[in-house]
């Protein structure tokens, strides 16, 4: 049985593909369970990526592979800025800050506070919306739930401002972290 999905020819071989994937995925998250979502995402992408270049050779699937690296880009790339602004943000009115805490929620939606040099918040939570914004707020999942919900959060990072030469020590960053987010914080989450 096949089916045409935006120009790609979806056979049995594909299928059994896809379900790989899905299997692979869940291996990944058993197998690493301390890792971060954005490793596991990242790895997984690679992996789908190098895979369906090999399984779909025809030039209407590598046409779509090509659009979908395009638009994973897009999204990373406005995520970036979205970070980029609200460091920027957050070093005018928190300038006494050491670091932001940042949340990454499912809908697309990002938290951030600044964090002081004892690891506490400092001035107001901020949320950058992923989506339109519908009626003055960031979306309308986090309409319901005020963004709060921790089982929607899949990346939580400190962000450091500043060139690599210029961060704190290890052992102080670890410290934030585990200050920020509880004693499972690891370096890989920074």
């Amino acid at each position: 049985m096949e089916k045409e999905i935006k120009g790609v020819e979806i056979d049995s071989k594909t299928k059994e593909l896809i379900n790989k994937w899905q299997q692979q995925a869940e291996s990944l998250k058993k197998k690493h369970p301390k890792w971060n979502a954005a490793k596991i995402q990242k790895e997984m992408k690679d992996r789908i990526i190098r895979q369906a270049k090999e399984a779909v050779p025809t030039k209407s699937a590598k046409a779509y592979i090509e659009g979908v690296n395009a638009h994973l880009k897009e999204v990373e790339d406005s995520r970036n800025r979205a970070i980029n602004g609200i460091m920027v943000y957050m070093g005018k009115t928190s300038p006494e800050a050491v670091a932001m805490a940042l949340f990454e929620l499912d809908c697309g939606c990002i938290r951030a506070c600044a964090v002081s040099e004892e690891g506490a918040p400092m001035g107001e939570m901020i949320m950058v919306s992923g989506k339109p914004v519908e009626k003055g707020y960031e979306c309308s999942v986090c309409r319901e739930d005020g963004g709060a919900d921790a089982e929607r959060c899949f990346r939580k990072a400190i962000i450091w401002p500043g060139e690599e030469s210029e961060l704190p020590s290890e052992e102080f960053r670890l410290a934030i972290g585990k200050k920020v987010f509880g004693d499972d914080y690891s370096m890989d989450d920074i």
